[in-house]
């Protein structure tokens, strides 16, 4: 038996919670305009090697000093300081250092740890009071 009262909305898609934009482990490059601000998110392991990659070769390409916004860092292995460490390298020899935004207590003890604590600024984006 059909029955005319009854529709159903089989294209509708069913409520699966919220799109996320980004995946949750990453790195990119946003151009604010006077600097570059190279997202970091989530655990920064090996496993973001070519993400790295990219950045890098996008900071090295453009004449702007960089930031590197490190608030959603969750991890950071050897592969990832060592990212840091390139992209300091190369704003030392360009004349454009590398500035850490909100970096996490683990990623400051870690930079302490290898000697490099203290030698990269640091800001934080929470408003002046």
């Amino acid at each position: 038996m059909i029955h005319d009262d009854v529709t159903a909305d089989l294209a509708a898609p069913a409520d699966a919670g919220p799109v996320l934009d980004e995946p949750a482990d990453g790195i990119d490059v946003a151009d604010e305009g006077h600097r570059l601000l190279v997202r970091l998110r989530g655990e920064i392991d090996a496993g973001l090697r070519e993400q790295a990659s990219r950045a890098m070769v996008e900071c090295m390409q453009r004449d702007l000093p960089v930031v590197a916004d490190l608030a959603a860092v969750t991890f950071i292995d050897s592969s990832g300081l060592a990212f840091l460490l390139q992209l300091h390298k190369v704003g030392l020899e360009e004349g454009r250092p590398l500035v850490l935004r909100d970096p996490q207590a683990n990623v400051l003890e870690l930079l302490d740890m290898i000697g490099m604590g203290g030698v990269m600024a640091v800001e934080s984006s929470a408003p002046v009071a």
